[in-house]
């Protein structure tokens, strides 16, 4: 019991590691997407976290981390298949 209490802890730190490595705002992932030609804002990257749960937040400020972001890629894409199969 108490190496499992342990183990979470330390996962949790090497998350929150992670997070101040390489978390960013939905401002700054707008950005680098738009430099590889996909245009997203952040408000809809916001709304979209939000809806998953794939997000961090401190005080007010929202931060994802790559996995964060793939991981809401990955739950929006069945919307768009849905969304083309439904279109005459």
């Amino acid at each position: 019991m108490q190496m499992a209490i342990i183990a979470e802890k330390i996962r949790m730190l090497q998350e929150m590691s992670d997070l101040f490595k390489s978390g960013q705002t939905p401002e700054a992932w707008s950005e680098e997407l738009s430099v590889h030609g996909v245009h997203v804002s952040p408000r809809l990257i916001r709304t979209k976290a939000r809806e998953t749960g794939h997000f961090h937040k401190l005080g007010r400020l929202m931060l994802l981390t790559p996995a964060q972001m793939e991981r809401l890629l990955e739950s929006t894409s069945g919307e768009r298949e849905i969304t083309k199969r439904n279109l005459p």
